[in-house]
């Protein structure tokens, strides 16, 4: 699918770079040749920090419903926004518009759309990002929403 709106967007798509390894590499590196995608294969963590720094955008275009991808937290510490399907936690996590932008699952359209919009931005997000992870997503945060958590258990504790 990703593979897909970078087709669709021709020659107006953006350089990507794709990172991991996976059983579809092959396929992914053959039609990458075609298009404005670089193959990187495995990238270890403090190099993938460098490359999300760098860029305008992280793309998920995930068919499954993740967990919690702490990727997109990790672009978010970066200031970086989003650009995700919304499907599930990862689309519950992204703000459309003020950490990034949707949309709809296993739809190359709407992912070029999404890209679109995201290259047609004037406006900064970064402190909009960075602000939503400072709230929700650092360590602080965890603990104090964990906390409350548990002053809400045992306040029902006590009522039985």
């Amino acid at each position: 699918m990703l593979f897909k709106a970078w087709k669709l967007m021709g020659a107006d798509a953006p350089h990507l770079i794709v990172c991991g390894k996976g059983p579809l590499e092959d396929w992914c590196t053959k039609q990458s040749r075609e298009l404005n995608i670089e193959m990187k294969g495995y990238v270890d963590s403090s190099a993938l920090g460098s490359i999300i720094s760098q860029s305008d955008a992280l793309i998920l275009p995930t068919l499954l419903y993740e967990g919690f991808p702490m990727t997109i937290v990790e672009a978010f510490s970066l200031g970086i926004p989003v650009i995700c399907s919304d499907l599930g936690n990862s689309g519950s996590i992204i703000d459309d518009g003020v950490t990034g932008w949707k949309f709809r699952p296993g739809s190359a359209e709407k992912l070029a759309d999404a890209v679109r919009k995201c290259m047609n931005s004037d406006k900064d997000m970064s402190e909009s990002i960075k602000r939503a992870y400072e709230e929700k997503y650092t360590p602080d945060a965890n603990y104090r929403c964990l906390n409350e958590i548990y002053n809400i258990a045992e306040k029902e504790m006590q009522k039985k």
